[in-house]
């Protein structure tokens, strides 16, 4: 079973230099079942990255896929009518989601982002077999060789949260959630129960949580909670919050696994194995995005391994951008951790701090390898007189 994310920021797409490491792209996640069936959670921006992935090299077997819509904000379908493998009419697509308010049907609750004068064409144009039906909340749906079960989460106008359950594994996928409310406090924790995979939003910190009452969203430390108290392994925090820069986010993660050590924050590229009874494997985090120029530079670096112990190796930069650098090395530092890195030279030179990000093992060498962003490259992409938002 295959977790892979193609869109992971909350409300409206960005395009920002600091929040490049991430991505920019609204909610979308891909699952693959162990018997290869392609499971889509919701249509946001990040959709279209997934059809081009899909459309690589312009010839593609016909498509036969799910996709789940936890409900209608544009943040989560404003993807679908930039998705090119719904135009194909040899592709077919089963729709599962949220029954929305009013008595309106799922199909023309999604139609209604595309209607004059809001959009050129309507869904009449897109080609693929499509079939729609609506989840009722504490349902469960047999979808191939997985059994889908749905919650309703506490956020305007409804949400569905999703737990997917295969023979490998399950994930669990709970955006769009206010904490606060008994009954769905109680029902996302028994969703999330002993889940190999728990996407949970963690748009807020603590602080702006208390301010954003009301506005259906949660954050790291509430994550933390229920992954703790629901029995999941691995928590990914999900639905980054659009003004939230890298550092941002790399801050909740950090202040997310001081309580449960197994905490990523959500990327796209990023992609997860689930072999049960194993624990889940991050196979790869955040792409690479900056061209780059091989090298060989002899570094030492100082940082800390997972346990906290200290770590002080040498190593080598293979390859260099101006942003950061790719390290061949013993060993692999804690993930999202600092570190310090000098050039290898007679006078010792000037240590650069970084943030790890990227964990590949060297092709060429068959050593540990992990990609390094430098701090200050980061700190000179804010805007000056910008504060730090509360943690």
């Amino acid at each position: 079973m295959q977790i892979r994310f193609h869109g992971v920021r909350g409300s409206i797409p960005t395009a920002d230099l600091r929040s490049w490491r991430y991505g920019g792209n609204t909610a979308c996640v891909e699952v693959e079942t162990p018997a290869g069936h392609r499971i889509i959670i919701d249509g946001g921006t990040g959709l279209r990255r997934l059809g081009r992935t899909l459309s690589q090299g312009g010839v593609y077997a016909p498509i036969h896929s799910t996709i789940l819509i936890s409900h209608y904000h544009w943040d989560h379908i404003q993807g679908l009518p930039f998705f090119p493998p719904l135009y194909d009419p040899r592709n077919r697509f089963e729709f599962f989601g949220l029954i929305p308010e009013g008595g309106i049907a799922m199909e023309a609750a999604l139609q209604g982002q595309m209607v004059r004068p809001y959009f050129p064409v309507d869904l009449s144009i897109l080609k693929a077999a499509r079939s729609f039906q609506g989840v009722q909340p504490g349902s469960s749906v047999a979808i191939h060789d997985a059994t889908l079960e749905a919650v309703r989460l506490n956020h305007p106008q409804g949400c569905l949260g999703f737990r997917i359950e295969t023979e490998r594994g399950v994930v669990v996928y709970a955006s769009d959630n206010e904490p606060g409310d008994p009954a769905g406090d109680a029902a996302i924790r028994r969703l999330a129960r002993e889940a190999d995979i728990l996407i949970y939003d963690a748009q807020y910190s603590p602080a702006i949580l208390d301010e954003r009452r009301g506005w259906g969203h949660s954050s790291w430390q509430e994550g933390v909670r229920v992954a703790r108290e629901a029995g999941a392994k691995t928590l990914l925090l999900f639905h980054h919050d659009p003004d939230a820069e890298d550092s941002r986010v790399d801050a909740y993660a950090r202040l997310a696994r001081k309580d449960w050590s197994d905490t990523w924050a959500a990327a796209e590229g990023l992609r997860i194995h689930c072999r049960r009874p194993e624990r889940p494997v991050v196979e790869s985090a955040l792409p690479r995005m900056a061209p780059r120029v091989d090298t060989q530079l002899p570094i030492r670096l100082r940082g800390r391994r997972a346990d906290g112990s200290l770590l002080e190796m040498e190593g080598t930069i293979a390859n260099l951008t101006l942003k950061g650098g790719y390290i061949v090395a013993p060993e692999i530092p804690d993930p999202d951790s600092e570190v310090e890195i000098t050039l290898a030279r007679a006078d010792g030179g000037h240590p650069m701090a970084g943030q790890v990000v990227r964990m590949a093992e060297d092709v060429e060498s068959g050593h540990p390898g992990f990609g390094v962003v430098f701090s200050q490259e980061e700190q000179a992409l804010r805007p000056p007189g910008v504060p730090d938002p509360p943690l």
